[in-house]
């Protein structure tokens, strides 16, 4: 009987023993959750410059575990200053700024990617800024694990960040209203300015701004440029478009011809959805005595003019649009909207598109 009784004693103490060590094993489980791990790419470029002004663009991946909404710093060494964005809104504070993401494009999942872009000022020289940061992690292209110490002093692992699910194209259901951004834009800054005020009042169809400024006809006549690379970035972010529009814009040192304007719109149609429906228009007109500086003199008249052309030209298959406008009150510096030219480019785009 003392056998008997030691030995059931025994498996007891172990069956009790056993289970404390499975709960005190659970509770560490659910008491040391798994950290995150930030981490950013970011890639910066001067899409054009002039005497005292040019435009930057931004690419910022998130190569970490996915954000709801992001902020991106950077510092200036040269004085440059931030005097126009899209994509985000900014702030400076001497050489110090921070970009804050806009309402459309704060969540980036693992691997995925958005835009930003910028006008800015410089004197003297404009050397490419330094020290990006994204949510306070510098963007060196690595992450950066901060393991989480769990109750026995031992680092929780992070767990392994998941892929982005590939989106899927944006395609209308039969005879209803398009779908939300399956609209496509190529253009240069003033294009931006449309996108900034399209959305900017609630414009649904056409997409945000993604960093044209600059992306003048020569830089879409090869369609394996940079910014169709970036025009099909926005494309995997919402689908191949099933409608683009295609602004013409110049520099007026290089100005654009027909046949210029026919490849664009050839490379339109191959980036964008099969049978998608390609509009063109020029630039911005401006009120009788205005000139753009970039453009020159007559410069959106000419891009006007090509655009006509292109929409009579049956063999183009296109639809002019008609002409954008913005009054003198409307032009920050001779050539872009301000914030109310922004938002009248806005009205008049939607009223073209819907």
């Amino acid at each position: 009987m003392r056998s008997h009784h030691h030995r059931a004693g025994v498996r007891l103490f172990v069956a009790v023993a056993m289970s404390i060590a499975v709960t005190a094993a659970v509770s560490a489980a659910v008491a040391a959750p798994a950290a995150a791990a930030p981490g950013c790419r970011v890639t910066y470029s001067v899409s054009s410059q002039w005497p005292g002004g040019f435009t930057g663009s931004i690419d910022i991946a998130n190569i970490g575990d996915p954000l709801s909404s992001w902020s991106l710093t950077w510092t200036f060494s040269a004085g440059q200053r931030v005097t126009q964005a899209w994509n985000s809104t900014v702030s400076q504070s001497g050489s110090q700024v921070t970009a804050r993401n806009a309402a459309w494009n704060g969540s980036l999942g693992t691997n995925a990617s958005t835009n930003m872009g910028f006008n800015g000022s410089w004197t003297g020289s404009n050397p490419a800024p330094t020290n990006f940061a994204l949510n306070g992690t510098v963007c060196n292209g690595t992450t950066q694990p901060s393991p989480t110490v769990g109750p026995t002093g031992s680092p929780t692992p992070s767990p392994s960040p998941s892929a982005s699910p590939t989106p899927s194209p944006s395609v209308s259901p039969t005879g209803g209203p398009p779908a939300a951004r399956s609209m496509g834009f190529i253009g240069c800054s003033m294009a931006e300015n449309v996108s900034q005020g399209y959305v900017a009042i609630g414009g649904q169809r056409m997409w945000g701004p993604y960093g044209t400024g600059g992306a003048v006809v020569q830089s879409w006549t090869n369609t394996n440029s940079s910014s169709w690379q970036a025009f099909d970035r926005q494309a995997a972010q919402y689908g191949r478009p099933t409608a683009v529009w295609v602004q013409i814009c110049i520099f007026a040192q290089a100005g654009a011809t027909y046949n210029e304007v026919r490849q664009l719109i050839a490379n339109a149609r191959q980036h964008a959805a099969p049978g998608a429906t390609i509009y063109i228009s020029g630039q911005p007109l401006y009120d009788p005595g205005q000139t753009c500086f970039l453009a020159g003199a007559n410069g959106p008249e000419l891009t006007d003019s090509l655009a006509r052309q292109a929409g009579n030209d049956a063999s183009q298959n296109v639809d002019y649009v008609g002409t954008f406008h913005l009054r003198s009150n409307e032009v920050s510096d001779g050539c872009h909207a301000n914030t109310a030219g922004q938002q009248s480019l806005g009205r008049q785009a939607l009223a073209y598109w819907g």
